[in-house]
């Protein structure tokens, strides 16, 4: 997927991943919504965004896990409120 200007997206309905790429400092460009029970998160697609993927599933990234509570309460936060719902950069 691609957004308006053409840079590459990553999308996931995992929450722990979307937490883990936040806490890395992965750019969220949204959050879309199919029902009030599903979201899926928006990242740009970087090479670092890849790493981190990969790292995930590999059982290897390392997240403070203070940083990581936090994380997961403000994309909580973003469903909630719809902050980050439907927008696109």
């Amino acid at each position: 997927m691609n957004t308006p200007q053409n840079k590459p997206v990553f999308s996931t309905d995992n929450f722990c991943l979307a937490v883990s790429l936040k806490a890395k400092e992965c750019k969220l460009l949204h959050i879309s919504k199919d029902s009030p029970r599903h979201a899926i998160f928006h990242f740009e697609d970087t090479p670092k965004r890849e790493r981190l993927t990969r790292d995930f599933w590999d059982g290897k990234i390392l997240i403070e896990p203070r940083l990581y509570n936090a994380t997961q309460k403000e994309l909580k936060t973003f469903l909630y409120d719809n902050s980050y719902v439907g927008k696109s950069e």
